[in-house]
């Protein structure tokens, strides 16, 4: 009985969480130096978006050589070689940097309603980060960063209260998929000029491989960013629904 009266009040706080810091970062951002006070989830936003392009690319067959992410919040993934599918190939690599937030942060949220999977994916994810940073990262301050975040969710996932574990997963889930909203105009940007050299932005190399324009791609980007927010909320609010 004792287990199950735990549970009840774990599940029961997880909508509202959601809500509260949803609304929390929102507001944050949207704040004066509001990037400074949310910066190592800004990081994090970045550490999956640089991931996703770099394990897209390497399930597609590319060489996935090396991640930077810098103190800027900016990053790059660098790959080479062909991959499979080809043009739809490179387009699934485009795609998955920005979408890597936004489902690596839905799958925290989720997880966030059991006590089990809660602990099972600080632990996991925590490893997983500091087997990255081994493998693939190439930047100083990135491996710093990543090396102390992939301890502290160790840590947390070992140590902390129920609560504690659920609060960090929702804050981390919600970071990310908010994350998008920081640099939206980014992604309705064809391309941009970075020291003197034309880059494509992620939407112009969706153009570029799959020919809609740059703008469908954006808009088709949030409405899934919108879906994995609602979906995230409903999943929780049934869960302790269902208590």
């Amino acid at each position: 009985m004792r287990d199950v009266a735990e549970a009840r009040n774990f599940n029961k706080n997880s909508p509202w969480y959601f809500t509260g810091l949803s609304i929390l970062i929102i507001t944050i951002w949207n704040i004066p130096n509001g990037f400074w006070y949310l910066y190592p989830f800004t990081i994090i936003a970045t550490y999956f978006h640089e991931m996703g392009h770099g394990l897209a690319a390497f399930l597609l067959g590319a060489d996935f050589k090396y991640l930077v992410i810098n103190p800027d919040g900016s990053g790059v993934a660098v790959h080479s070689g062909a991959v499979y599918f080809g043009r739809f190939g490179y387009a699934l690599i485009a795609i998955a940097g920005p979408l890597g937030p936004t489902i690596a942060g839905m799958l925290l949220v989720l997880a966030s309603s059991s006590q089990k999977a809660t602990k099972s994916l600080l632990l996991v994810l925590g490893v997983f980060i500091i087997i990255s940073v081994i493998i693939w990262v190439r930047s100083v301050f990135g491996v710093i960063f990543l090396v102390v975040l992939g301890l502290l969710l160790i840590i947390i996932g070992a140590k902390a209260n129920d609560k504690f574990k659920q609060f960090m997963l929702q804050l981390m889930g919600v970071s990310a998929m908010l994350s998008l909203y920081q640099s939206v105009g980014y992604f309705f940007m064809e391309s941009a000029e970075i020291n003197g050299e034309i880059i494509l932005s992620d939407t112009g190399y969706l153009q570029k491989y799959l020919w809609l324009p740059h703008w469908f791609w954006a808009v088709l980007i949030i409405g899934i960013s919108i879906w994995a927010f609602y979906f995230s909320f409903r999943h929780l609010f049934k869960k302790n629904k269902g208590l």
